[in-house]
């Protein structure tokens, strides 16, 4: 008898603890599966990227964005903070929708040779020296669209004498990257690939120019004086009347 209930109390605690082992198992299981679903923050390409392109031109031109991603799906190197490629270059073309990966970013030093500049057809790239106020305060950035404004003499109405006239050179113009050392390097440039420049330092932005254009901005660069305006996306042409002059900026008096 004595036994028996033994072997019966036996049994009710091994079958106590297989529940709380089960318990126990179900619990961790669930905890995985919700941490599984948990999402992460992850960079991915919005649209197709070409190799040679840096990680701040991608993102000032909607070419990456980021979006939430379940932490189980997030792949192994996965771009998750912008300071990690924001100096760096695509190595490979990425195709859209993919997650960045860092391994595929590389400095500029180890794409030697490649084209780091994207210059659109019929169009040359040139750099213009300009202080830190004409270039809008230095917030001009790669993949910024700009206009330039051009202060110059010029022959006044019937030859009578120069006239000192400002007006728009070029609108809507690519920025292809900013700073003295941008085309070799990117991170020389500060804060984002703004150029850290003080009062009166100067800096290179580089443009892409339409080859009929280039001769003629290299002369205003060259003789005139020239300011940058900082364009929304989307911008469109603004109409221009032959420029302003003192005449007509102070009404003719």
């Amino acid at each position: 008898m004595q036994s028996r209930v033994l072997a019966t109390l036996v049994a009710v605690v091994l079958a106590l603890v297989a529940t709380a082992a089960l318990v126990v198992y179900v619990n961790g299981a669930d905890r995985r599966a919700v941490s599984g679903q948990e999402p992460r923050m992850v960079w991915v390409a919005a649209e197709g990227i070409k190799a040679g392109t840096s990680g701040q031109t991608a993102r000032n031109t909607g070419q990456i964005k980021q979006v939430p991603v379940p932490n189980k799906n997030v792949v192994a190197g996965a771009v998750l903070s912008m300071p990690q490629i924001e100096n760096r270059y695509a190595a490979v073309d990425i195709v859209a929708g993919e997650q960045l990966l860092l391994r595929r970013w590389v400095g500029a030093e180890d794409v030697a040779g490649r084209r780091l500049l994207q210059i659109e057809p019929d169009h040359q790239a040139l750099a213009i020296e300009m202080d830190l106020v004409r270039q809008v305060a230095g917030f001009v950035t790669p993949g910024d669209k700009v206009s330039l404004v051009l202060s110059m003499k010029r022959p006044g109405p019937g030859g009578d004498g120069d006239l000192e006239r400002s007006q728009f050179l070029l609108q809507n113009v690519q920025v292809l990257a900013v700073g003295a050392t941008a085309l070799a390097n990117s991170a020389a440039q500060g804060g984002g690939s703004r150029v850290n420049q003080g009062r009166g330092e100067v800096a290179a932005v580089t443009l892409s120019i339409p080859d009929e254009r280039v001769e003629q901005v290299v002369y205003a660069a060259e003789n005139g004086s020239i300011y940058m305006t900082l364009l929304p996306p989307d911008a469109k042409d603004v109409p221009s009347d032959g420029g302003a002059t003192a005449g007509n900026v102070i009404g003719g008096r």
